[in-house]
């Protein structure tokens, strides 16, 4: 009956035979259990050849430095921003040094200028003290000519005309504007009124020592009609003086050589007339001088001195 049949467990239909035959193989590693030894999965077994084809075919597509990546247009949009925002910042901070070093250059010059200004308003106010105590002179001069030129008139005469060959070399300080123009640094001044006022400057400074050296020529004209008229024991005696020091000689020091006796220069009309017309134009000129020439010379350094101060913050 079937009933009665053996009933036979599937998984006993897979275990190994134990039979000693000699053709079956001794098995390693047996286990001392009668539990049933499962074979390995194979499905988890790696094919390294699949898994290199794999890795040959594998890209990322959004990587710019993988091998054959097309760019778009963006790319090389932000690429070539980047590389000229940095040209840019780079050029504009160079820019910026060397404005800054222009600037403290042109600090140092202003500094200079006005050292310079200063001087030359000193020296121009003494040089028109002068030119007006010979303007006064001359016309003292004059006035003793229409007398007749004896005794006390005579020795005044004289006194008057020991001065008259004044001269004197006045130097402007142009040594830093001269530096600043050959050195190149005229583009340092970005202030173009205050550069058109500096070049205005040295044109009147240059037409003022044009004047200078005419007067000088005039002064020894004179020298040599002087020499002709006045007598040599009362020239030696005011040889002491200067024109500047005028001032510091007392009333009654000035009336004692008008007292000195004196030869008559009513002989020397002829000499004291060719005279007197050079003291004329050596007067007239030195009246222009002092009103178109050092007057607005000295107001135009004044400015220059407070613009150089506003624009480089001095004091």
């Amino acid at each position: 009956m079937e009933e009665n049949k053996p009933i036979h467990n599937e998984e006993e239909k897979s275990l190994p035979s134990t039979d000693d035959s000699p053709q079956q193989e001794p098995q390693l590693n047996t286990s001392s259990t009668d539990e049933p030894i499962v074979p390995a999965d194979t499905s988890a077994i790696i094919n390294p050849t699949s898994d290199i084809k794999n890795m040959e075919v594998h890209h990322h597509a959004h990587d710019p430095a993988a091998p054959h990546h097309k760019k778009n247009w963006k790319s090389y949009f932000w690429e070539f921003l980047m590389l000229f925002l940095a040209i840019t910042l780079g050029f504009l901070v160079e820019n910026q040094r060397e404005h800054y070093i222009e600037h403290l250059r042109a600090k140092e010059f202003a500094k200079s200028l006005i050292k310079d200004l200063e001087s030359d308003k000193l020296s121009s106010d003494s040089h028109q003290i002068k030119s007006e105590r010979y303007i006064v002179f001359v016309d003292s001069l004059l006035q003793v000519s229409k007398r007749k030129l004896e005794g006390r008139n005579a020795a005044a005469f004289s006194f008057y005309t020991r001065f008259l060959y004044w001269t004197e070399t006045f130097s402007w300080n142009r040594a830093t504007f001269e530096q600043i123009k050959n050195s190149g640094s005229l583009r340092y001044f970005k202030n173009y009124s205050l550069l058109e006022k500096l070049m205005k400057y040295e044109a009147m400074v240059n037409q003022t020592e044009g004047e200078f050296s005419n007067h000088q020529t005039r002064g020894n004209t004179l020298l040599n009609s002087i020499n002709e008229i006045i007598a040599p024991s009362y020239h030696q005696l005011l040889s002491k003086y200067r024109i500047a020091s005028i001032d510091s000689l007392s009333s009654a020091l000035i009336e004692n050589y008008f007292s000195i006796k004196t030869e008559s220069l009513e002989p020397k009309r002829d000499k004291i007339m060719l005279l007197l017309n050079m003291a004329i134009v050596q007067q007239r000129n030195l009246r222009f001088n002092i009103d178109s020439r050092l007057k607005p010379t000295k107001l135009l350094a004044d400015e220059l001195i407070n613009d150089l101060k506003n624009e480089y913050h001095l004091k």
